[in-house]
């Protein structure tokens, strides 16, 4: 019923993605800050109120 090829190629390629935690994350944070940053202007445009 199981995989376990599949499990243990998962299992390598989350390893291999380890070192590069840290830098994954500030990728992410940063992508994430700049999505609500424009959506924050989009809705500032569209006339909501800005928010604090």
């Amino acid at each position: 019923m199981y995989n376990w090829d599949l499990q243990n190629a998962i299992a390598a390629f989350v390893d291999s993605l380890r070192p590069y935690g840290p830098a994954q994350h500030e990728l992410y944070m940063h992508a994430l800050y700049t999505f609500v940053d424009m959506q924050s202007h989009l809705l500032t445009l569209l006339g909501f109120p800005p928010v604090p």
